[in-house]
């Protein structure tokens, strides 16, 4: 049997007064309260219920505002889960490639097991800013004397430096036979992983949400907004105020949000937990590669 927890609703309505969402709605709700106050003063004193829409135009145009709230919270959502699905594989792309590393290379053999835990690390940092602003350097491991900090960073595309020179060190070592033809064949499956993944990752974060659709959904949530009140100060008179405040912030909130999780990898406090899963693959490859059972 599952018990009510009334702590629960205590901690829904304390995030409901320090949500962000409120906070940057709450200038448009006050506009729609004020607007919507003045309208019920007019009628009230100098119109005398005049101001009436027949409710069917409401009924159309709610279903018509409808259709587009959901196409565009389900669009920004399937981006947003498409980058959880992605930022996931990442992680477990990461824990086969240090698990193969781990059991193909020699436990005495330091220098090659320390070169490649922190390449596979390097590359989910890189991946997670190269998303955002650009690579920071104070995220990157130098790999040896050759590959420096700076060295890795000295380019436009630092995850494709980062792979280039993983590819590189697994066909050198190959063709050292440290490597058999099987295991170099598994290990180029797991490193071509990763770059579908930066490429999947590349494709949410380029291939926005047209402007337009962005701007007309706007549009119509306005025009709705703007005859509301209409609908209701004649039979509620004043009660219409915290109505139309209630209903823009249910509208205008949910667009607002779908713009937010449209970009998953940022740092909005709907985004993706990018940071976190790096965190996990650092933590998870130096436990993998240093242990060899």
């Amino acid at each position: 049997m599952i018990e009510h927890n009334s702590t629960t609703w205590i901690e829904v309505v304390k995030l409901f007064f320090s949500s962000k969402t409120l906070h940057n709605l709450t200038p448009g709700v006050l506009t729609a309260g004020t607007y919507t106050l003045a309208l019920v003063y007019l009628n009230n004193n100098y119109i005398n219920d005049k101001m009436i829409i027949p409710s069917f135009i409401y009924s159309l145009m709610g279903i018509v505002l409808g259709l587009l709230l959901v196409f565009r919270t389900n669009t920004s959502y399937d981006r947003w889960w498409e980058g959880r699905r992605l930022l996931g594989a990442l992680l477990n792309t990461s824990r086969n490639l240090a698990l193969k590393f781990n059991a193909y290379l020699p436990n005495e053999d330091k220098e090659n097991r320390d070169f490649f835990a922190k390449t596979i690390i390097n590359y989910s940092y890189a991946l997670k800013e190269h998303l955002r602003s650009g690579v920071r350097a104070d995220e990157i491991l130098p790999l040896d004397k050759t590959y420096t900090t700076e060295f890795l960073m000295n380019t436009s595309h630092v995850p494709n430096r980062i792979a280039s020179i993983m590819y590189q060190k697994v066909n050198d070592l190959y063709e050292k036979k440290t490597f058999t033809v099987e295991q170099f064949m598994m290990l180029d499956k797991q490193m071509e992983a990763l770059t579908d993944i930066l490429g999947g990752c590349e494709r949410i974060k380029k291939s926005p949400i047209p402007s337009a659709y962005k701007i007309h959904l706007m549009k119509f949530i306005f025009l709705f907004i703007f005859i509301l009140p209409f609908g209701f100060i004649h039979e509620i008179h004043y009660w219409s105020v915290p109505i139309v405040m209630i209903i823009f912030y249910a509208f205008v909130g949910l667009d607002f949000i779908a713009g937010e999780i449209e970009e998953p990898f940022g740092l909005d406090a709907n985004d993706l937990p990018t940071d976190a899963i790096c965190t996990s693959v650092r933590t998870n490859v130096f436990e993998i590669m240093k242990h060899k059972i």
